[in-house]
């Protein structure tokens, strides 16, 4: 009597590997956008994509609740980045509009007294600076 051969094993699905997809987003999102927090007129830019990775980990943290906790590290260091981005491009918008409102308010300081000092008596500081408003008024139409 022949014997049967032992049928082939029957191979096992590979284990499908969860990850968060939106937790690996939000924290590229939440780099890139510290990294250009600090780079004036482009930090709008970071301002943005900060909200983007905000809205990013949050679904994120939602969803590693239900993976048992899977996601939950990238999700919560992107919203980390995203919250610290956020922040320090406000902050930096104020510093640098700051810093310019000074600048120009020194120069304005300046130009006046420098028109008094050239006006010989005839021109008073409140003629030079009605003068100034006039230029800036012209300038900004």
């Amino acid at each position: 009597m022949a014997y049967q051969p032992a049928p082939a094993p029957m191979q096992q699905p590979a284990p499908v590997k969860q990850g968060n997809g939106f937790g690996v987003t939000a924290l590229v999102l939440g780099i890139i956008a510290i990294a250009g927090f600090w780079i004036p007129l482009l930090n709008v830019g970071s301002i943005i994509i900060g909200v983007i990775a905000l809205i990013f980990a949050i679904i994120a943290l939602a969803k590693a609740g239900s993976r048992g906790g899977k996601g939950k590290g990238t999700g919560g260091t992107g919203l980390v980045l995203a919250v610290l981005a956020i922040a320090g491009s406000i902050i930096w918008n104020i510093i640098v509009v700051d810093m310019l409102k000074d600048g120009a308010d020194s120069i304005k300081e300046e130009s006046i007294q420098e028109c008094v000092e050239t006006g010989e008596g005839l021109l008073t500081e409140a003629d030079c600076e009605a003068e100034w408003d006039r230029i800036q008024g012209e300038l900004t139409e």
